[in-house]
């Protein structure tokens, strides 16, 4: 579990997993260098509720593990891993994934503080399917926002959606679901893609593919993740009938505009590494993400002349 300024959402999510049954888990919390006073909260609180977790920079960590193995893989565990540095999304995650491949475990669970987990048997009805067949990579649950609609299956847009209706990408920060598909059935099945908010990843795929990509900071990771495990003949299994909320807040945190910047960023280097989109392709998206970004900059000047 990534957090990075979300402690209150975080003192919420993490006992809903500790609870978890039916299956032999670690909790592993990591701190992508978080506000001073968050920080100070996670440890207080940590220390409240958890006084057996082990808390630390992550070579501290890895070394009280190497140190006591037995204790390190004791089920229900608790690890908490200070980062120095926030690297993105997919950097601080693979923190926490390659902590959980040395204890020796065989699948990850990805959620972001902000879900809610109230299924005592959530991992272990997301387990099954995903080690039911080799070629799953990914497991994930149905999901479901505040507003009562759907977040899981997704599909990528086509060419012309893209290269026609970019602000979509923008939309869907605040509510937008085009790209999210029927389900269809109460029985797992494969997708195209799942939302990063919550999925339970393979440890030996990860492995295989050298973990996470991290040449994108924030947005994108849930089209690059899909990319890589079609590039090996892996995987998603969508799960239907097990269900997480996610709590999210649209707006609640950071600047919108750079927001956007990290997403043009993100989406182009998705592009033009795993797309497969000829050259012209590649240079008409490129054209209409620098239009977009030229809209929205005007917007904001006049907005500010404006206030």
């Amino acid at each position: 579990m990534l957090t990075y300024n979300s402690d209150e959402d975080l003192f919420v999510l993490l006992p809903q997993l500790v609870r978890q049954e039916g299956i032999r888990s670690s909790l592993i919390v990591v701190d992508n260098a978080s506000a001073p006073e968050s920080v100070r909260r996670i440890r207080e609180w940590t220390s409240l509720n958890y006084p057996d977790a082990v808390v630390g920079p992550s070579e501290d960590v890895q070394a009280w593990a190497e140190a006591h193995p037995e204790e390190a893989r004791t089920s229900g565990r608790v690890f908490v891993i200070f980062n120095r540095e926030n690297r993105g999304y997919s950097a601080g995650n693979n923190v926490g994934l390659r902590f959980a491949g040395f204890l020796g475990a065989d699948a990850a669970l990805i959620a972001n503080p902000d879900m809610r987990i109230e299924d005592t048997r959530f991992l272990a009805r997301l387990a099954e399917p995903l080690f039911a067949d080799e070629r799953h990579c990914v497991a994930a649950s149905r999901v479901v926002g505040l507003d009562g609609k759907d977040q899981n299956p997704q599909r990528e847009p086509s060419f012309w959606e893209e290269l026609l209706w970019p602000a979509q990408y923008v939309r869907r920060w605040f509510g937008f679901s085009g790209y999210v598909t029927a389900s269809g059935t109460t029985e797992p099945r494969a997708v195209p893609k799942v939302s990063g908010c919550c999925l339970l990843l393979r440890l030996s795929f990860l492995k295989e593919v050298g973990f996470l990509d991290e040449n994108v900071f924030l947005y994108c990771e849930e089209a690059i993740l899909a990319a890589r495990i079609r590039s090996i003949g892996g995987r998603i299994v969508y799960v239907p009938d097990v269900t997480a909320v996610h709590a999210h807040r649209y707006g609640a945190k950071g600047n919108s505009a750079r927001h956007i910047e990290f997403f043009v960023q993100s989406r182009g280097y998705y592009l033009r590494t795993y797309s497969g989109y000829s050259p012209a392709q590649l240079t008409a998206l490129a054209l209409s993400y620098r239009m977009l970004q030229y809209a929205l900059s005007l917007k904001q000047q006049l907005s500010a002349r404006g206030a």
